[in-house]
């Protein structure tokens, strides 16, 4: 019984948390190193930000670096998607995307 319980223990310890992402902004600065306010300039309307001019390129390759293509037109279609960060931790991230965004 001690012996099953400890598997039990071993294997939850060892599997990698899931997050599920209340602040799904937050969550994905953290996962790309990038602050809040250019994660919404990518992900949002970029013109609203005075800095896009100078910023937005090397913002979006670091932020495409750390997330993946893949992850990122998935992002962008308001998909559910699932980040390892650097610490080996699962993120579960979706941004709802109202459709007056994308017109």
């Amino acid at each position: 019984m001690k012996a099953k319980i400890a598997c039990i223990a071993l294997a939850m310890a060892a599997a990698a948390p899931v997050w599920a992402a209340e602040d799904p902004v937050g969550d994905l600065a953290q996962i790309t190193g990038l602050s809040e306010r250019k994660v919404q300039m990518i992900l949002g309307n970029r013109t609203a930000f005075a800095e896009y001019t100078y910023t937005y390129d090397r913002s979006l390759k670091k932020f495409v670096a750390a997330v993946g293509k893949d992850n990122y037109r998935r992002l962008l279609d308001g998909e559910e998607v699932a980040i390892r960060d650097v610490q080996g931790r699962t993120w579960v991230v979706q941004i709802k995307r109202d459709r007056a965004d994308v017109l």
